[in-house]
């Protein structure tokens, strides 16, 4: 570290330390004051076990924390949660750095000198929450409720549908989620071809076969914990048989290097290779014909009510991809795909995958679609061995509210508009923002979001922030976001609050676990789900009205009772009471076995089957003005019947050719989060490339840093038409010529508020699917050069 960036942290740091208020002077680390010796509280107090649910990522493990002296000193897997049984990943066992992080913010605090400038006070939460009422019911009263929107890096579980009950009854529709940055591809592909937007599950524990498409499996994939347990199986657990596991990636990741095979391909083809495999299935007829007759929709060539003919999948697949055609576009050779599609059909029940960054494209929507439909092809759906829709735990519903009219305007992300395909579209908001239209944005509040660090565009972020007249974030942690805002009202960590926690989907069966406070907060800070209560209430009415409860406990255990008398439950119980204490003692709660072959609830499409023409595409689509003339304007090449179909067109880079000759290959590593995990010395100290901790690196091909005259450890300026980031050379062999493997997430921490592109999300060019509106994280073109040079 030379004494400029020295000094330049020193400086992020101070600034840094503005966000702590001051209303708050207890010490964290102390222990808390003994109970009377002797009686059972002391005891207690000296020593226990908090069983709980873990909130680093959205697996929702089951853990149990060693509580010493009131202090939390170690956070293990809970050994009856049927998700990790036992097992606990690294963020996990990171969680006391979270919890005990010097940097946090340790009371309400508003702003006290123009925006950006680190000037901040503290203030009380009645003062807080009074004046966020007061401005949003004046926004209210003025007609402009719509102006509301709600970004919520939390995709699932109890904060979310209070989110989406707040505004539907304050009148807004701009609640506006990560996951078209994220996994919204393969959300997608389940909505329009199952009929059910969440992502699927997979009967890992029965399955033959895995062929992986970019899956960060063993890295930034939530349900790791489970599929580590899982593999062992493929590997030694199932006598007379062993699975076999194929990666196709442009990289040789750490899920590569756990795989039986790699198979290397171009950036941005996966759809092409996908619809290459059912071209050799369905030209050998080895597909599964009764599960496609009996079960899909849209295979063969089709008549709507008013006689007009459709295609159907088949004759897309035998006439436009054919191995030749995928082998030239994706690099992977003929021999190599006919292998793969027998192996697949020799090895069933096998199981095709992608996770979001496979479909993270301009070609994103057609690319999940095309890998999904292998499934349906294999006759893999809702069976043994395959692929499964999560089944939700039966919670009983809260009291339905009436939504406001406003709640039904357009949003202002353009989802469902503009993007006529999309359920959202998180990096279409700062020009939103800064253009007015559809109509202004008059409040933001930041939930477990920090745009400006993790989304393309963070320096338009910054301007479209301070054009908003109120932002709110509810980050525990200083970030580049939370720089920008007026008020910020802290949040528990996940050690501190007590909720519902619904995990991502990953057994197929109803899976659920309690999250309960380890220790008393350690700070004047407070659980989101009450500041949300303690807001509604201060609007006053209709708002009030809906959030009757007591406190966020109070809201979730209203829906606990729901799981009270439920067949076949893990934890059988009369009482609420009952319920809560069995649930944590099991380490948590589910509803087993899963109900396989139930076709007649398999599929909530419009034909109530798997659809490889997706009807609800085609409906969208005809509901557009002037089709024609939007698909051109937007290029896309693909016409007619072949958008409602998996299908594959050429991916679109940002950045001229001959001046950036490099595809940037941007990935989330086994410590990514929203905002990165900056913070959590445990986190930062695993490896980004196979070697240097701490630092940003650039994985380049050998060959590619010996034509450049650029030696291994040297550090390099990565450029984009975006941005530019200094970055440490890594020579990995494992990395495609031609391109620069790049982690997301990292960087320097305190965050710095004078720097205008922070982490490597500040080199992505802002491109997404046109219809769908999915990130294109394989959509940048860089160029590097030798720092000095």
């Amino acid at each position: 570290m030379n004494r400029r960036h020295f000094l330049k942290q020193a400086g992020a740091a101070a600034a840094g330390g503005l966000f702590l208020g001051g209303c708050d002077s207890r010490d964290p680390y102390a222990p808390e004051k003994a109970p009377v010796p002797g009686t059972d509280a002391f005891h207690t107090w000296q020593e226990k076990l908090v069983s709980s649910a873990c909130g680093q990522c959205p697996a929702g493990c089951g853990i149990r924390v060693r509580v010493v002296e009131g202090r939390a000193v170690r956070i293990d897997g809970h050994p009856g949660c049927p998700i990790n049984q036992g097992g606990l990943g690294p963020k996990g066992q990171s969680g006391l750095q979270l919890l005990y992080h010097p940097d946090r913010i340790r009371s309400p605090i508003r702003r006290d000198g123009p925006r950006g400038s680190g000037l901040w006070k503290p203030v009380s939460w009645d003062e807080a929450i009074g004046e966020i009422a007061g401005r949003l019911k004046e926004l209210r009263a003025r007609g402009d409720s719509k102006g509301l929107v709600v970004l919520d890096g939390e995709p699932r579980g109890m904060m979310p549908q209070l989110w989406d009950r707040f505004l539907l009854v304050y009148g807004s529709p701009n609640h506006v989620d990560h996951r078209s940055a994220t996994d919204g591809g393969k959300v997608l592909a389940m909505a329009y071809m199952h009929g059910v937007p969440e992502l699927p599950a997979y009967d890992w524990s029965r399955t033959r076969y895995v062929l992986g498409f970019g899956a960060s499996l063993f890295e930034s994939w939530c349900q790791s914990i489970h599929l580590a347990r899982a593999a062992t199986q493929w590997r030694r657990g199932m006598p007379g048989q062993r699975v076999k596991f194929v990666q196709v990636s442009p990289r040789f990741s750490v899920t590569a290097a756990k795989a039986d095979e790699w198979v290397p391909i171009e950036p941005g083809t996966y759809g092409a290779l996908a619809l290459g495999l059912a071209h050799v299935l369905i030209r050998d007829e080895a597909y599964d014909k009764d599960f496609v007759h009996d079960h899909t929709f849209g295979f063969d060539d089709w008549k709507d009510a008013e006689g007009r003919p459709h295609r159907g999948f088949r004759d897309l697949v035998t006439k436009d991809y054919p191995p030749e055609r995928a082998a030239q576009v994706t690099g992977v050779s003929v021999r190599t795909i006919e292998r793969l599609a027998r192996e697949m059909v020799d090895h069933r029940p096998a199981v095709s995958l992608a996770d979001g960054g496979a479909a993270a494209a301009t070609n994103g929507l057609g690319t999940a679609m095309s890998i999904h439909a292998l499934n349906a092809l294999l006759g893999n759906l809702e069976r043994p061995g395959g692929m499964l829709v999560q089944r939700a735990a039966p919670l009983a519903p809260w009291p339905a509210v009436e939504p406001d009219a406003a709640a039904k305007a357009p949003r202002v992300d353009g989802a469902g508009t503009d993007l006529p395909l999309a359920r959202g579209f998180v990096q279409g908001l700062p020009e939103a923002i800064l253009s007015g239209k559809p109509y202004p944005v008059q409040a933001l509040l930041l939930y477990r979001s920090n745009p400006v660090f993790s989304k393309p565009d963070g320096r338009k972020w910054v301007e479209a922030l301070q054009k908003i007249p109120l932002v709110v974030s509810f980050s525990p942690l200083p970030d580049e976001s939370t720089f920008w805002a007026d008020l910020v009202l802290p949040d528990h960590t996940y050690l501190e609050r007590w909720e519902i926690v619904e995990p991502v989907p990953s057994m197929g069966y109803p899976v659920l676990t309690l999250r309960e406070p380890a220790v008393k907060p350690l700070h004047d800070t407070l659980a989101s789900g009450d500041a949300l209560i303690r807001l509604a209430r201060a609007i006053g009415e209709p708002t009030a009205a809906a959030f009757p409860w007591e406190n966020y406990r109070t809201a979730c255990e209203a829906r606990l009772k729901g799981l009270l008398g439920a067949k076949n439950a893990s934890v059988a119980a009369t009482s609420p009471g009952e319920l809560r204490k069995g649930i944590e003692l099991a380490g948590g709660w589910s509803q087993q076995p899963y109900p396989f072959e139930q076709w007649d609830g398999a599929f909530a499409t419009l034909s109530k089957r798997f659809e490889f023409y997706s009807r609800t595409i085609a409906k969208r689509l005809a509901e557009v003005p002037d089709l024609e003339k939007r698909l051109e304007s937007m290029g896309v090449a693909t016409r007619g019947d072949d958008l409602c179909l998996p299908h594959w067109e050429p991916p679109r880079f940002g950045g001229d050719p001959g001046e950036y000759p490099f595809l940037l290959v941007a990935y989330r590593g086994m410590n990514h989060a929203e905002g990165g995990a900056r913070h959590i010395p445990f986190l930062r100290e695993l490896p980004a490339a196979g070697r240097h901790s701490w630092s940003e690196m650039a994985e380049i091909h050998p060959d590619d840093l010996a034509r450049l005259k650029i030696k291994e450890g040297g550090f390099v300026w990565v450029e984009s038409p975006a941005g530019r980031r200094r970055m440490m050379a890594a020579a990995s062999p494992g990395t495609r010529p031609g391109t620069v493997g790049v982690v997301l997430g990292n960087g320097a921490w305190p965050p710095a508020r004078d720097e205008q592109t922070p982490g490597a999300a500040s080199l992505l060019v802002n491109r997404s699917d046109p219809l769908a509106g999915i990130l294109a994280l394989q959509g940048t073109r860089v160029r590097v050069r030798k720092d000095g040079a």
